[in-house]
């Protein structure tokens, strides 16, 4: 088997080195320059569009007009088919981090997986066993999975029941925090709150996670959406709303009369055949009208203060009025801030965690507190108890949310509140984030009101890379399985034709926005820049590795097996950008992606010019 000179396999070498400098360069970019979405969508979709010019005229062309169509069309399978393969391995080892389009796909596919867990979960529970494939569907796409460490509290007694929980793993205590004792745990393929979701009433006691547990998390809305369309659901809610646990848990937990509960029975069934809804058994009191008298001077902060009447008429309709009992707790330090107390009347002790001692604050006055925790998405910064008998209003995260989307003048205020120093304050003292961290922060949620979008809270900003301990290494394996496609096309362009402008031309230019991207994202995500770097360097050292070996490869290989690898290479590059590429360009970009791929596709056809 003849063998390919030094010189040809040096040449490989430096062409491929040559072609994946890009990948440092575009790390290096990120120093100095943070590209918005936009750009990376331009550059990527350049990219792509150059790259698929370049393998259409260099590889494809010239190996169909040589007569070796079949090999080469099987090739492209081969390497098309190879490529997901490996893509889903690198992925499920933290792979998908490198890019929006391979985390997008990742979480896609989770959602999948999501969806079958839940199926053996809720046929469990006698309500769900007859719904139809499409229902579970619907279902599914809805239920949201959550996380709570041991000791943090899932929902308190007198929260209004939005969500049926189904627990995926680990345990849930149900205690009433008058006396604290756990009267009920809850484990495993247990389902969470069902008799609060099928009566609509407020929870009768507090959840708190006695170990780590996995929750699904079922929005109510969904749920009952589906009623209409669903005959068996129908039927099986009936069943249970005449049946003796609810009277029991209506009975027993909500002070109803066994008449009021059967009154309640039969509405409840004839709506629920005609409508497909029905009311809750217990009316909610939000003590609106007083909380009106006092919106305006509420002590600890000013936030109501401005806010015309109409605006504090929908908010008084969020509010639930709660009474907490002497040494009952509103919250510990550590937990997520996901309530916001307004006190009418009472005393609450707290803890405060930055100097460590406890402060009784005398709250008769209609004071809040804990609200920087509860604007900001942060963990509460100490624990709160009720020193003596208190009274007052509590807001949930999530109505707060819902309200800003609909009331133009709270969500100005919000915009303001969130843009004062004490708020950057909290966040570097209280929270622990960086003057630069705070600040991007409060850029991001501000940013996000005025796009209407949710904000993300400060717990969440970034997807922590060391919950994936393969993720770095799966990372590279995902970056290394992108570019080695394209150091077979060097060494097999550089032994039998010469390595053409446009094709070198195609794999810079997509090279370069795809480690800008890359490079971005990971930085984002917590990892090191110096990794990074490193990374890619040594990728691009690889790929002239790879180039070099090719080079020897394709000297001695007969026609039929040299079309067959050239398809196999270009089948993987050809997949790569239809899978990563051009979905990550188009999730940035949106519209500019089809102009800016139409553009790399020429400048490709130019250096093909040159020749």
């Amino acid at each position: 088997m003849p063998i390919a000179t030094d010189s040809i396999v040096f040449t490989a070498f430096m062409l491929g080195i040559i072609s994946a400098c890009s990948l440092p360069l575009g790390t290096l970019t990120t120093l100095f320059w943070k590209p918005s979405d936009r750009s990376i969508a331009f550059l990527m979709s350049f990219g792509g569009g150059a790259l698929l010019a370049a393998l259409t005229l260099d590889l494809v062309a010239g190996t169909v007009a040589k007569g070796d169509f079949y090999p080469l069309a099987v090739g492209c399978i081969v390497g098309g088919l190879l490529f997901i393969s490996l893509n889903n391995v690198v992925n499920d080892f933290g792979g998908f981090l490198r890019k929006a389009s391979t985390t997008m796909y990742h979480l896609r596919k989770q959602e999948y997986r999501k969806f079958r867990q839940i199926l053996s979960l809720a046929k469990r529970t006698d309500v769900f066993c007859g719904l139809s494939d499409a229902d579970f569907k619907i279902l599914a796409k809805a239920i949201q999975p959550q996380n709570y460490k041991k000791g943090e509290l899932i929902f308190t007694k007198g929260d209004l029941c939005d969500n049926l929980y189904f627990i995926a793993s680990g345990s849930v205590s149900l205690l009433d925090p008058r006396n604290k004792v756990a009267s009920k745990t809850l484990a495993q393929n247990d389902d969470l709150g069902w008799l609060a979701f099928i009566t609509g009433t407020p929870y009768r006691f507090t959840a708190r996670a006695s170990a780590d547990v996995s929750l699904w998390a079922l929005p109510k809305a969904t749920f009952f959406n589906l009623l209409p369309d669903s005959p068996t659901l129908v039927q099986a809610v009936q069943q249970w709303l005449r049946s003796k646990e609810v009277t029991d848990y209506l009975h027993t937990h909500h002070g109803l009369s066994f008449s009021a509960i059967i009154r309640w029975h039969d509405h409840a069934v004839h709506t629920l055949a005609r409508r497909g809804m029905f009311a809750s058994a217990v009316t909610i009191d939000h003590k609106g009208k007083a909380f009106l008298q006092y919106a305006k001077h509420i002590k600890g902060f000013g936030f109501f203060a401005n806010l015309p009447e109409e605006e504090l008429q929908a908010i008084s309709d969020r509010l639930v009025f709660k009474q907490f009992a002497k040494g009952e707790t509103f919250f510990h330090r550590g937990e997520q801030a996901n309530h916001l107390h307004i006190i009418e009347q009472g005393s609450v002790a707290k803890l405060d965690a930055v100097d460590h001692s406890v402060h009784s604050i005398d709250i008769s006055s209609h004071y809040s507190f804990g609200y920087m925790a509860f604007f900001t998405g942060s963990y509460n910064s100490m624990s709160a108890v009720a020193s003596e008998e208190t009274v007052g209003w509590v807001l949930r995260k999530k109505d707060f949310n819902a309200l800003l989307t609909v009331l133009p003048v709270l969500r100005e205020q919000f915009k303001l509140f969130l843009q004062e120093n004490d708020v950057l304050d909290y966040l570097t003292d209280r929270q622990q984030l960086s003057q630069n961290t705070a600040t991007q922060w409060v850029n991001s949620a501000v940013k996000s009101i005025s796009a209407d979008k949710p904000i993300l809270p400060v717990t969440k900003m970034h997807f922590n890379i060391s919950e994936h301990k393969g993720a770095p290494l799966g990372i590279w394996l995902g970056l290394m399985l992108d570019g080695i496609p394209e150091a077979l096309v060097i060494g097999a362009g550089t032994v039998h034709s010469g390595l053409s402008y446009s094709l070198l031309a195609g794999l810079f230019f997509s090279n370069y926005p795809e480690a800008l991207s890359s490079s971005s994202g990971m930085r984002q995500q917590g990892m090191k820049f110096s990794t990074i770097l490193l990374m890619w360097t040594v990728l691009m050292l690889m790929t002239g590795i790879l180039s070099a070996l090719g080079s020897i490869y394709f000297a001695g290989v007969s026609d039929e097996i040299f079309a067959f690898t050239e398809g196999v290479a270009a089948g993987a590059m050809l997949t790569m950008i239809a899978q990563t590429m051009l979905p990550e360009a188009y999730i940035k970009g949106g519209e500019i992606v089809g102009f800016s791929t139409l553009l790399g596709f020429l400048t490709a056809i130019f250096f093909k010019t040159l020749e």
